[in-house]
């Protein structure tokens, strides 16, 4: 007689949610909404509830499981939900549609459009069993609990379930066989809550797999994780609050979820820290937030971990096979939330096969999600949008997290003869590409992100952070947005500036980008003149993105052409003569001709703070109290108040805090040698085209004069002119170099 293998039983049990979503077509004007036949001219929407918490959790366990678990939910017995149940926390959202990714052109086809949140509307919270009786109310308990489970999932999202709830009885009355816990965990005060779920979970916390977000950690008071900042910031925080906080570093396993972004692992008993990631994203990529947002992430996350737990067919209990289990489970669940960002809650329409067109349901993307969950390990280890770094202590940079084992200076040596993205493709280190420019940078990644974000929500909102409803009768002028931007002479912050705000794509919005050198100017009447061409612009329904280069200059005063600013910046006009005009809608980005960083450029008002509090400028009469007068009085605390975002190229000598400094040197380098020669053609291997002593002299130089302009004027100086090779005898002879290296270091290193 033969015995069948037991049925893996799953019990989910915790906050559940009825997520009310209502979607509509975007159809640029309102239509009227009184007259004849109001009716018919109203745009199709579509409102329908879609299972969250518990009840999210429970249909894609069961859906993406094999048939024969068993997955049980108080929910499950609770059949269709009514938008005036109580018994419920409901929480309501509006749809629109969105690109499916940022990558999307042509914004007439709806084909290219998903459903994405666009607005929050609230939540209305459960009111408690009264009873407290599971046998009286189904629809508060649920039906036949299993008495043991292989497997228990628990969604805390705050909602004070377990004040009128017991817990699973597969853990509170099975002491001696406990099983995994899932414990998803969230909302406000999420660490000080206390409820019988608190002192039962630091009993089985060995057997416990924490699920919670950076966001809700940021809300509990005393830790802190930086937003959109690069993952080595992000991976520091995260560890120096698992160093201190015992609260969550008791569990066996945490898991901190970025959305779509990435994820941070750790590991208790392997005393184990890893970061997964998403390479050419951070978190709060304006594309994960700006085209529209998504709920169920760590939902998700935890069906992922669910799956691995259930199909391991093993006991994690060796730390071994644990850790790999986990790890594994948390990259195919970073590749799920990937999924569910692109997918949306559907798409807008689809094709019949009729060749009709329908406007279909909006409904979570289970199937997708279930696919990603069952894809191939070897299709997820070459995934590209899916990297690991390994942290080993708070103290940490880019080179130590990502790039260890690296030969740094190979890897710039191959983004020379290849580009970026397929030197970088084989490594962990994290980049961003915009057009052209190309940048590993923590501090060029943070700034490029924030400035590309608020530069997209000024066009999408039309208005700044703080005016967005500009249509109103008593609104203000549409101020320009004001963004800095500082470096290096011949970084290239013109490029920088062109290639990371062309990069965005806003519907029925077109950038048009014009320069003016301040420096140059030698009338304010000038810039009037500059100011009639941006309206001119206006005029032609473009949003214009003005570049003031070397804003910084010398006009009749240090800093003398700041003052000129501050009204247009303020109240988006200038005046000729006794007229005032509005600029309009705009975007002035002000770059440094003579401080090169945002510090140096603030370090006249600093030095004179930092002079008169060390007591060697008692009087406030000194050299340094000078300097901070001169920037007041012309107008730069004043200025720097109506800057909303900077940009800072990094530069390209060597620095021993910093070993990625080659392969910024190596991306401009490339970028150079591809403007300057034939050297370099697209698609390509440049190993053959230029000799390697002579790039490593490029590469291994500790320092050019004047920075990007002198490598960008020896590329230039050498006889390149139709050549296929890049020699030592094309360089220029020793006194141009001079003027641009110092020769000795250069020719040394052209030998090593």
């Amino acid at each position: 007689m033969s015995t069948s293998t037991p049925r893996p039983v799953v019990v989910v049990h915790g906050d559940a949610l009825a997520d009310w979503v209502v979607a509509q077509q975007d159809e640029g004007e309102p239509r009227p909404t009184t007259g004849p036949k109001w009716q018919d001219r109203q745009g199709e929407v579509r409102q329908r509830e879609i299972p969250g918490g518990t009840r999210l959790l429970t249909r894609l366990i069961d859906e993406v499981s094999d048939d024969n678990v068993f997955v049980w939910s108080p929910t499950s017995s609770w059949g269709h939900i009514d938008w005036f149940d109580e018994r419920i926390s409901h929480y309501h959202a509006t749809l629109a549609p969105f690109p499916e990714t940022e990558k999307v052109e042509d914004f007439n086809n709806l084909q290219n459009f998903r459903w994405r949140i666009s607005d929050d509307q609230g939540i209305s919270r459960r009111r408690l069993c009264k009873n407290h009786d599971p046998e009286g109310d189904p629809k508060c308990y649920g039906l036949n609990e299993p008495d043991s489970a292989d497997l228990v999932v628990i969604a805390d999202a705050g909602l004070r379930f377990y004040e009128d709830h017991e817990l699973p009885k597969a853990i509170k009355d099975n002491k001696e066989n406990l099983p995994w816990l899932i414990l998803k965990m969230g909302g406000d005060g999420m660490l000080d809550r206390s409820d019988r779920l608190r002192d039962v979970i630091h009993e089985v916390r060995d057997k416990v797999i924490l699920v919670t977000t950076a966001d809700d950690l940021r809300r509990v008071s005393g830790l802190e994780i930086a937003r959109g900042t690069a993952w080595e910031r992000a991976a520091s925080d995260c560890f120096k609050i698992f160093e201190s906080n015992d609260r969550i570093s008791q569990y066996r396993f945490v898991v901190v979820s970025f959305g779509p972004a990435g994820v941070f692992l750790f590991d208790r008993v392997g005393e184990a820290c890893s970061i997964f990631y998403n390479p050419v994203k951070v978190e709060g990529a304006s594309d994960f937030w700006l085209n529209g947002r998504m709920w169920g992430y760590t939902s998700t996350l935890c069906t992922a971990i669910a799956l691995e737990i259930l199909e391991n067919g093993t006991p994690l209990d060796s730390p071994v096979v644990a850790e790999t289990a986990i790890k594994r489970s948390v990259r195919r669940g970073l590749k799920a939330m990937q999924e569910v960002y692109r997918n949306g809650f559907g798409p807008i329409v689809v094709k019949r096969d009729d060749g009709q067109t329908e406007f279909p349901m909006p409904d979570f993307p289970t199937s997708e999600i279930k696919k990603v969950l069952h894809i191939q390990d070897s299709e997820l280890a070459n995934d590209r949008n899916i990297a690991e770094g390994q942290v080993q202590s708070s103290d940490i940079n880019a080179s130590q997290m990502f790039a260890g084992g690296l030969d740094l200076k190979e890897t710039a040596r191959q983004i020379v003869y290849q580009g970026a993205e397929k030197a970088l493709a084989d490594t962990n280190i994290p980049y961003l590409k915009y057009g052209d420019v190309v940048t590993v940078d923590r501090r060029e990644i943070e700034s490029f992100q924030s400035v590309r974000s608020l530069v997209k929500e000024y066009a999408e909102r039309t208005g700044t952070r703080v005016r967005r409803h500009w249509h109103r009768k008593d609104a203000r002028t549409p101020v320009p947005l004001s963004i800095a931007i500082f470096g290096q002479p011949g970084s290239g912050k013109s490029t920088a500036v062109r290639q990371v705000i062309g990069s965005i794509k806003v519907r029925d919005k077109e950038f048009t980008f014009e320069e003016f050198n301040l420096s140059q100017f030698r009338d304010p009447s000038e810039l009037i003149d500059s100011f009639h061409l941006l309206r001119d612009v206006r005029l032609q329904g473009k949003v214009p993105v003005v570049l003031w280069d070397e804003f910084d200059s010398f006009f009749e005063r240090p800093l003398g052409w700041l003052r000129y600013f501050l009204s247009p910046m303020q109240d988006g006009t200038f005046q000729e003569g006794k007229s005032v005009h509005p600029i309009g809608r705009s975007v002035f980005v002000f770059a440094g001709g003579v401080a090169s960083s945002l510090d140096e450029f603030q370090s006249q008002v600093e030095s004179g703070v930092d002079s008169e509090a060390k007591g060697e400028d008692p009087e406030g009469n000194g050299k340094d109290s000078e300097a901070k007068r001169n920037f007041k009085e012309a107008k730069g605390p004043d200025f720097l108040s109506r800057v909303r975002g900077t940009m800072e190229l990094q530069g390209i000598d060597k620095r021993d805090d910093d070993p990625l400094w080659v392969i910024r040197r190596a991306l401009l380098l490339r970028s150079i040698l591809k403007k300057e020669s034939v050297l370099l053609p697209e698609g390509q291997n440049g190993e053959e085209a230029i000799d390697r002593d002579v790039l490593n002299a490029f590469l291994s130089v500790p320092k050019f004069n004047h920075g990007v302009r002198s490598m960008r004027a020896i590329v230039a100086n050498s006889s390149l002119l139709g050549e296929r090779f890049f020699s030592k005898s094309s360089l220029p002879n020793a006194t141009q170099l001079k003027l641009h290296v110092n020769v000795d270091e250069f020719l040394g290193e052209m030998g090593g």
